[in-house]
């Protein structure tokens, strides 16, 4: 397992390998040829950033037994996109907009097992999905549950500025089948579940995605949220759990 990180130090941004408490920069992109170089730097020194930034973030509906509720289980996976603008990092806020402020309209967090491609792939077989994957990381896909109902697109209930926070590491040769996922909202628990509980596990929804749309190294895949997510406010602290991967917390502010 390798556990990639992106950061800043010193007004420049850089990609790196955690070792422990420490970060060893890399010339080059997680999912390309990249050298290892000899600049160590301690983690407390740096500021981590968002892991990756992708050219597109795929998100997958309704794809938890447990979030289904009383709805009938969708037939096929059911991708929906998120736009780059809307990625945070680890310990960026998460803002709540002000027309959500004034429309009285409720913002919840969702937990994520999400997926950072390493390789192009197009029309690509289950059997052979996770070849193109590079690593995981945990991630909340914020959203606004009146917006999301009542507008035509989810535009602005999925990809408001910082409604997509992902972090703090990717971690690559974990089992996307059978790892924890938790969040919780002020140290109380929120979600907590495992992705054997998937309707679609990663690699069908690989081959889905990829019959339609090019994946690009880099790009994100988010999987699906499970049980019911809570509200969250200015004020609170969001902290999204993954097995293997750690823990992604966000403040949570008004704009």
């Amino acid at each position: 397992m390798t556990t990639f990180a992106r950061y800043s130090f010193g007004g420049t941004k850089d990609y790196g390998i955690v070792d422990g408490e420490f970060i060893n920069r890399i010339k080059g992109l997680p999912y390309d040829d990249y050298e290892v170089t000899n600049e160590t730097r301690p983690l407390s020194e740096v500021r981590l950033l968002a892991p990756i930034e992708p050219s597109k973030i795929i998100a997958i509906g309704l794809n938890y037994k447990s979030h289904l509720g009383d709805r009938e289980p969708p037939n096929v996976p059911e991708p929906f996109l998120k736009t780059p603008s809307s990625i945070i990092g680890p310990n960026d806020s998460i803002i709540i907009p002000r027309e959500a402020l004034e429309e009285n309209i409720n913002i919840q967090e969702e937990a994520e097992l999400t997926v950072v491609i390493g390789r192009r792939c197009k029309r690509v077989k289950k059997d052979d999905a996770l070849n193109y994957v590079l690593g995981y990381t945990c991630g909340n896909d914020v959203s606004s549950r009146p917006w999301q109902r009542n507008d035509l697109q989810w535009w602005r209930a999925k990809s408001s500025d910082t409604f997509t926070a992902i972090g703090p590491v990717i971690v690559t040769g974990l089992d996307p089948f059978n790892l924890d996922i938790k969040a919780r909202v002020n140290g109380n628990t929120a979600q907590d579940s495992n992705t054997s509980d998937l309707l679609y596990d990663l690699p069908t929804i690989i081959e889905f995605v990829t019959r339609a749309m090019t994946l690009e190294p880099g790009d994100v895949i988010m999987t699906g949220t499970p049980g019911e997510p809570v509200d969250i406010k200015a004020g609170d602290t969001v902290e999204i759990e993954l097995e293997g991967v750690g823990i992604l917390r966000n403040p949570v502010e008004n704009e």
